[in-house]
């Protein structure tokens, strides 16, 4: 007997249904193999990386799905518009909440780019969504109320939604409240980018407009503007163009929620995974409920997340506030006193940095008794020409040093050079 879905052939015996190899049902026409079907023996035959081959999976549906002309003009769309790549990130995600958002952003990916109506993109999304094995994550179409009476002036409020306290400055993006509708538009101050593993905007790695090609996962983007007078909804439509100035993305809507007094207000766009991103400078345009548009750009390069051959010259230590000071306006010294020291920080002075690269700035800070007061290990990006770097310790306010000798230890990456050394608070 011959398989129809994996072509293989054995000596069947009374009473098969299932072929031994794939486990195709054997009682099954080949006119009535399926998209899912099809793409669940291919991940259990080659690996979920298949999904990384989409024209591979599309020739395997298109010589083992007979008819269904429809449906493979529908996967066909999503194949060239990265669906099976996204599949592959959501496999590879094991949050079951950040699925549910990355499903949301592959049904919206689908209605920009593809120009796909909400109906087709969804029934795209649950097609692959079943030959993948995560049926649980289907997608229901939306449904949409009816417009109301220009008279009706009355509007139901749902109790309002408190939000978790952000770590540090990073704040989420919180699901669409329901209870209120967009304000006014207001003033948007500045945005700046930055990249993140997808799943928590508190798990940024790298700030600014450089990143690096076999690193980068997921854009994020943040906006900020004058303190919300109240607490509010808000409506964020922010795109990414290529160097070109080909759009990548489309218009990519994000809303939610802030509070009064609120100043920023996260989004991203990408991917779970590094390795999707190519070289070259982009362009993000950005809006919040039709205020005025921001415009930012970054780049992605060639790098690597480490680099053996740095080489650190010198340390350096000055005490400041949240902000370091200028470099003409430093005051280095390795003596500082207990009523004004606030943040002791360690600028390192390098050799000249020869390539952008991803590596991690070490530093433990002992008492002389050998008791350890500060161990942190903080990640830290290089561009091209950088010769120093610095971090800190301690309080934006002073009098929170304790008199007395400190011991510190300093090293960058793995294989590098260690500087040790001592300063006093008096």
């Amino acid at each position: 007997m011959i398989c129809n879905v994996c072509k293989k052939e054995w000596v069947s015996a009374p009473g098969d249904v299932r072929c031994p190899f794939c486990g195709a049902d054997l009682n099954r026409d080949s006119d009535q193999h399926t998209i899912p079907g099809v793409i669940a023996f291919l991940i259990k035959k080659e690996g979920v990386d298949i999904l990384l081959k989409p024209e591979t999976v599309m020739s395997y549906i298109s010589d083992l799905v007979k008819g269904h002309d429809r449906e493979k003009k529908l996967i066909r769309v999503g194949s060239v518009n990265g669906v099976f790549q996204k599949a592959h990130a959501l496999l590879a995600e094991p949050k079951q909440s950040v699925r549910e958002v990355m499903v949301m952003d592959v049904r919206q990916h689908l209605m920009d780019n593809a120009f796909l109506s909400e109906e087709h993109a969804v029934a795209l999304v649950n097609t692959v969504l079943e030959g993948i094995g995560l049926s649980s994550l289907r997608l229901t179409l939306q449904k949409r109320k009816p417009p109301e009476p220009e008279r009706k002036s009355s509007q139901q409020s749902a109790p309002p939604q408190k939000k978790p306290a952000p770590p540090s400055v990073q704040r989420p993006v919180h699901p669409p409240s329901q209870s209120r509708p967009a304000q006014k538009p207001f003033r948007l101050n500045s945005i700046s980018t930055f990249e993140y593993d997808g799943s928590s905007f508190s798990s940024r790695k790298v700030q600014g407009p450089l990143f690096l090609k076999g690193e980068m996962r997921m854009l994020g983007i943040l906006v900020t503007y004058d303190p919300a007078p109240q607490g509010m909804n808000v409506s964020l439509d922010w795109q990414i163009f290529r160097q070109d100035g080909a759009s990548m993305t489309g218009v990519i809507h994000g809303s939610g929620s802030i509070g009064k007094g609120d100043t920023d207000y996260y989004q991203g766009w990408g991917w779970g995974i590094p390795g999707n991103w190519q070289v070259g400078r982009y362009t993000v345009k950005a809006s919040m409920n039709g205020s005025n548009e921001l415009v930012t750009y970054f780049d992605v390069v060639e790098g690597a997340y480490d680099n053996p051959r740095l080489t650190m010259n010198e340390v350096l230590l000055f005490s400041a506030g949240a902000v370091p000071p200028e470099l003409k306006d430093r005051k280095y010294s390795t003596v500082f006193s207990s009523h004004q020291a606030r943040r002791i920080y360690f600028e390192i002075r390098l050799e000249k940095v020869k390539a952008p690269f991803y590596t991690t700035l070490n530093y433990k800070i002992t008492k002389m008794s050998g008791e350890i007061f500060a161990h942190y290990s903080v990640p830290i990006r290089f561009r091209s020409g950088d010769d120093r770097c610095w971090t800190g310790f301690g309080w934006d306010a002073p009098g929170h040093w304790p008199k007395g000798r400190y011991g510190y230890e300093i090293s960058i990456g793995e294989v590098n050079n260690l500087f040790r050394g001592v300063f006093d608070i008096v």
